[in-house]
């Protein structure tokens, strides 16, 4: 969906952001009632195969009224005595058609039951046609306001269909896996309006008594809800995308007359970001037909195939919404439970244009936001509860915790161009079909050459991230760390690979490591380095909080577990000038201050000898003790 209030994600940032209003994100918490269709009608409705729609309708640029017919071609699947739809009972029909013939039907609140006068046996066709004409609902089942509205002030009516919205305007199955082959859209209006639509203006009809017909024809498989129109005396504009090794592309975009500077200053984005995504994903998936966008009037934007429908317009809102073209419209989702592989994907492309068409500062306040927001999401990215829009299209969940799941998937990758080649993959496998995160988890596992179950599980499936912590401390060139974890909620131990960075003076080394445990020591050398502190996941690559990482000077991998120093003794402690040990004969014997610096250092020769420790500041120092290869450490106070 789109942006419903999306603010797709690079908002706030100079470059990018100008609203505070975004994608097909909500502007409200939509608690979606249930719409009438049963699972029985459901059942029924996957009997026949769509193939084509096509809508011919009278719509005006100021009102939600709306006249005309959808007719629906589809393939018999199962044998079928009633052909089942749903069309909102706001909306009246007038006749129905099958096959051309005169049909009966009956309605219960949406659900459409059409008679078919007998037995329809799989692998026959039928032409359904059904003349209708009313006032659309308001309070629908769509994601950002209602599935067609209009607004009198800018004199433009639209329509909005995801999820479940679509049968507020024309009669339809609302089924995500049954995409049709083809649609058309034939929009009568008066000759002062624009009526934009999905795929290519074959014919603009001239009719008299000033109206016109505006006649969309796409030959691109489509899913229901994104059969879109727009209608508005608009001022049109065209350029065109130019990818490498492809024809032009035309863009064609419907903006109102008095459209702002920055508006259409986004707008002239739109040919470099397709030119860059049919780099990186293949080319550009209606390349045939256009891209386009129509202008109205809410807070978000949706991805009507080949013509986005925007109520905001930036920069972050136009790369989000072409990035649907490839994931949400091209490949769409199975279903609402996997709705991640629409919004997240298209969130995601956000990053990927920000990478390379402005500034690692950009991207570096990118990357904060959706971490931040992705902390914040109280569900998991994989939807429970699919037949609610507020809980489908979560902004935190869904579009950013969604994205910085596939950040953090190129993450685990470690290339860029195999992580690139399993998206291509993917679409390439799917394309103009459905799928779903199974789908997608197993086109990566062949890539890559190895499971992602538990990058699945701990990321999609389940909420939270991991709260870390940790100590480390140095002796010369090894360094030990020790790094603990608990879920933020849960009880997941998370399985992901993890950068340390150590500071030095004179620069950093960064490590790559595997975090698979609750605690974990790791051990390292690092010849010639004096550590001053250590940073994790410096980058930011992986979901999760660190609440604290200090040094413990008494970390060490070598602990003694012999009775090597059972005899050894301290004192006094604490100490004002002398230092007296006994039992460490034979010792190598080092003092190091808090800060892990070696301030002094013996080999202790007598069974019990005295040191002058009065030039030390006072504070906290270890003893360390080494003798046969085991090692101790013993704490003093100097007063």
């Amino acid at each position: 969906m789109k942006q419903i209030l999306l603010l797709s994600t690079f908002l706030g940032y100079a470059a990018f952001a100008q609203s505070q209003n975004g994608c097909a994100l909500r502007t409200s918490g939509l608690s979606a009632a249930a719409l009438s269709a049963s699972a029985a009608d459901i059942s029924k409705m996957n009997r026949y195969d769509v193939h084509y729609y096509k809508l011919d309708l009278t719509i005006q640029n100021n009102t939600v009224y709306l006249s005309g017919n959808a007719t629906i071609q589809a393939k018999v699947v199962q044998p079928i005595s009633e052909i089942v739809l749903q069309l909102h009972e706001n909306l009246t029909i007038d006749s129905i058609k099958l096959n051309d013939t005169s049909a009966t039907f009956s309605r219960v609140a949406d659900v459409l039951n059409v008679s078919t006068y007998g037995i329809l046996q799989p692998n026959s066709f039928f032409k359904l046609t059904v003349y209708y004409r009313g006032t659309a609902p308001s309070g629908g089942q769509a994601a950002i306001g209602n599935g067609f509205s209009t607004n009198t002030s800018k004199k433009v009516t639209w329509s909005l269909s995801e999820p479940f919205s679509a049968y507020e305007w024309w009669p339809c199955k609302q089924v995500l896996t049954d995409k049709a082959d083809s649609c058309e859209v034939w929009i009568t209006t008066d000759s002062l309006n624009k009526a934009g639509s999905n795929g290519v203006l074959k014919n603009k009809v001239v009719l008299g008594n000033g109206k016109v017909k505006y006649e969309w024809k796409s030959r691109y498989p489509i899913a229901y809800y994104l059969i879109s129109v727009a209608v508005c005396p608009y001022d049109e504009y065209i350029t065109y995308a130019h990818p490498a090794g492809a024809d032009s592309i035309l863009i064609q975009d419907y903006l109102f007359k008095d459209a702002t500077a920055v508006e259409k200053e986004s707008l002239k984005e739109t040919a470099a970001i397709i030119e860059l995504f049919s780099s990186k994903f293949g080319l550009y998936p209606f390349a045939r037909e256009k891209y386009g966008h129509t202008q109205a009037v809410f807070g978000g934007a949706m991805e009507h195939q080949t013509m986005s429908t925007m109520g905001v317009i930036n920069s972050e809102i136009v790369v989000h919404e072409l990035g649907h073209q490839w994931f949400g419209d091209m490949v769409t989702c199975s279903s609402w439970n996997d709705i991640w592989i629409s919004e997240g994907f298209a969130t995601y492309t956000e990053l990927v244009a920000l990478e390379e068409l402005k500034t690692p500062k950009d991207v570096a306040n990118w990357v904060s936001r959706a971490m931040s927001l992705a902390k914040n999401a109280s569900e998991s990215v994989y939807v429970t509860d699919s037949l609610n829009p507020s809980r489908i299209f979560d902004y935190n969940s869904t579009y950013q915790k969604g994205a910085i799941l596939l950040r953090m998937l190129r993450f685990e990758t470690n290339n860029d161009s195999l992580f690139f080649a399993g998206l291509r993959n993917y679409l390439q496998a799917n394309r103009y079909n459905t799928a779903g995160a199974v789908d997608f988890k197993w086109i990566m596992e062949q890539v890559l050459g190895k499971s992602l179950t538990d990058f699945f599980n701990q990321w999609y499936y389940n909420p939270g991230y991991p709260i870390l912590s940790g100590q480390w401390n140095q002796w010369n060139e090894k360094l030990w760390l020790q790094l603990n974890q608990q879920p933020s909620e849960g009880s997941t131990v998370f399985k992901t690979p993890i950068n340390v960075t150590f500071k030095y003076v004179g620069g950093d080394t960064t490590i790559r490591i595997q975090m698979d445990a609750a605690s974990k020591l790791y051990l390292f050398n690092l010849p010639g380095k004096e550590v001053y502190t250590i940073r994790i996941d410096e980058g930011d690559y992986i979901l999760n909080e660190m609440f604290s990482m200090a040094r413990n000077l008494v970390l060490n991998v070598e602990k003694n577990t012999t009775t090597e120093f059972t005899e050894v003794v301290l004192y006094p402690n604490p100490v004002a000038n002398a230092l007296t040990i006994s039992g460490a004969r034979k010792c190598r014997m080092q003092v190091v201050d808090v800060a892990g610096k070696e301030v002094a250092a013996f080999e202790v020769e007598e069974e019990q000898a005295t040191y002058n420790m009065s030039s030390l500041p006072a504070g906290m120092y270890i003893v360390r003790l080494s003798r046969n290869g085991a090692i101790t450490h013993r704490k003093f106070l100097k007063n």
